[in-house]
């Protein structure tokens, strides 16, 4: 399941900045970015508060550096104008010196850091709407002009707005000046009413909210979580009416597991923004990570409404129906994603898993196969090709699919799994014990390897160890009636019956009706000299079913009737 995260930025091309050197700006400023957001938004000069957010990212920054290349761009359009030219002709002679001058140029992509931080943006001589504006902003506070931000639901724009004479500047379009309507019409601008921040002149602390948005996204693709749930708050409290930024931490509490919060972010986003498609798929993925497949696939089915191409929408729905049984219109809903897409490999290997399930092996190995052809490389499809090919106990041919998926992805602890159990079926002992290790170094938390190492060394008659693997196990999966039975027959052949007791006791706690534990447990409280507690289970798993000694049931009884 793909959350899908909202950066804000358009699809267009521009210019860039050679470096030059000024003045170093004099006076104390705030040296965080929180104690900048405690002055008043007149109080804040946003190229230093940008650049103080560019140097947590690289605490080598010499933040003065670009504060004078700022000045000297600012400089350089003053010169072009005079002090007193009109603020259109300001904004032109802007947008000469820094499109067609220096050649800073929009792309269509908000993928990469260095397009988002101001000083790499000035490096590059390249960003999206956002980071441009933000630049373009900088420069105008330099210049004293009325600029303001202004978001769109997917893209940021500058406005020039003097007391009430205003235009627009889109910075992706060096510096052209559509009007409100084309915002409104290509965006959808949603109606909020006064509450609203879609389309108003947004104050500097806004303009950073939408910045922060932006920057937790960079953090989650770099997967410093902590980092990306900070901010994202932050943007979150800063612009609690930009659907985007409570779309993102629905994606971030979904991450965390905290999926409650997730729905609840999600809703708020959609009560700002009802008809933005990828919040509506993220909230069905929310609803179907807690089971709620009805609730999920009517998400899905809103969502495309809204947007019948967006093709993560089709897998999610197809595994909301595949929950619920409904396999033939998840096939169905793959089918059309792969009509839209049809070099997604993950579309094909969504298929192999469903067919999987459905024991169509054969369909299955196709589907996977195909996702390997459009991406070689793939871990889930090699894994799902090697699964398959075990079920057809085509074990070399699993061992390949296995070795291939940890090839690729060294930490794979499923695929290291797959491999094991193919090294028990071809009888090499020593193998399955090393894939079982690598397993357990993959995902220490991995109670089937341990369980299952154990089961090796119990075979083995080396019941210290089994014992330390079934404990660890244990801790792990303190639930399992199966573990706490092999445990106690792990100490029952070391002769520690006490211990071994209290396992069999813990495992008909949790699994009564457990016949060979109760046989055993009888044995044990036997030896014991507990013979009317032995008697009692040694009864109770003849009732359950277990072919119980004839021999030892007189025996107890002699000595319990004496």
């Amino acid at each position: 399941m793909k959350a899908k995260s909202t950066f804000l930025f358009l699809l267009i091309v521009l210019p860039a900045i050679l470096p030059c050197s000024g003045a170093v700006r004099s006076g104390y400023y705030p040296n965080s970015i929180e104690e900048v957001l405690k002055l008043d938004n007149d109080e804040i000069d946003l190229a230093q508060s940008v650049l103080l957010v560019s140097k947590r990212w690289n605490n080598q920054l010499n933040t003065n550096y670009y504060i004078n290349m700022i000045d000297r761009i600012a400089q350089d359009v003053r010169k072009k104008v005079g002090p007193s030219a009109s603020n259109r002709i300001t904004v032109e002679a802007i947008n000469d010196v820094l499109f067609k001058d220096l050649g800073f140029k929009a792309i269509d992509s908000a993928d990469n850091p260095d397009d988002l931080f101001l000083n790499t943006v000035i490096n590059n001589k390249r960003g999206y709407c956002l980071s441009l504006s933000i630049l373009y902003l900088s420069i105008g506070e330099k210049l004293d002009l009325p600029l303001y931000g202004v978001v769109a639901p997917g893209h940021f724009f500058v406005r020039c707005d003097d007391k009430g004479k205003l235009f627009n500047i889109e910075t992706t379009q060096m510096g052209v000046s559509p009007p409100d309507s084309h915002y409104i019409e290509k965006f959808n601008i949603p109606d909020n009413g006064s509450k609203g921040l879609y389309m108003r002149n947004l104050t500097k602390k806004e303009t950073i909210g939408c910045l922060f948005n932006n920057l937790a996204n960079v953090y989650m693709n770099n997967n410093q979580i902590d980092y990306a749930f900070y901010y994202q708050r932050l943007a979150a409290t800063l612009t609690p009416m930009l659907a985007e930024a409570r779309t993102n931490l629905g994606n971030i509490y979904l991450k965390k597991n905290m999926t409650d919060l997730a729905i609840e972010q999600y809703e708020t986003a959609l009560q700002i923004n009802p008809t933005d498609a990828k919040t509506h798929h993220n909230l069905g993925n929310a609803y179907r990570k807690k089971g709620i497949n009805d609730a999920a696939i009517k998400q899905y089915n809103i969502a495309l409404k809204y947007d019948s191409n967006y093709v993560e929408i089709y897998k999610g729905l197809a595994w909301a129906y595949h929950s619920q049984g409904l396999d033939e219109k998840a096939i169905a809903a793959l089918k059309k994603a792969a009509g839209i897409d049809s070099h997604d490999p993950d579309i094909y290997i969504a298929m192999g898993s469903i067919f999987r399930d459905r024991k169509q092996w054969n369909d299955a190995i196709s589907n996977y196969r195909h996702a390997l052809i459009i991406k070689t490389d793939s871990v889930d499809a090699a894994y799902g090709l090697g699964y398959v090919y075990f079920q057809k106990d085509m074990y070399y041919e699993a061992l390949e699919q296995f070795r291939t998926a940890i090839y690729h992805e060294p930490l794979n602890a499923s695929a290291h799994m797959g491999l094991a159990l193919v090294y028990n079926k071809l009888g090499w002992p020593e193998d399955e014990i090393d894939a079982y290790e690598y397993a357990i170094k993959a995902d220490p938390n991995l109670t089937p390897a341990y369980h299952n190492l154990a089961n090796i060394y119990m075979e083995r008659k080396d019941y210290d160890l089994a014992a330390q693997y079934y404990l660890t196990a244990v801790k792990l999966n303190p639930q399992d009636a199966d573990l706490y039975y092999n445990l106690a027959v792990s100490y029952s052949a070391r002769k520690l019956y006490e211990e071994a007791r209290q396992y069999y006791l813990k495992t008909i706690e949790l699994k009564w009706n457990f016949p060979a534990a109760h046989n055993n447990l009888a044995i044990t409280l036997f030896t014991l000299e507990k013979y009317q507690q032995a008697l009692n289970h040694a009864k109770i798993a003849k009732q359950q079913g277990y072919a119980v000694s004839e021999d030892f049931l007189v025996q107890l009884n002699k000595i319990v009737g004496q």
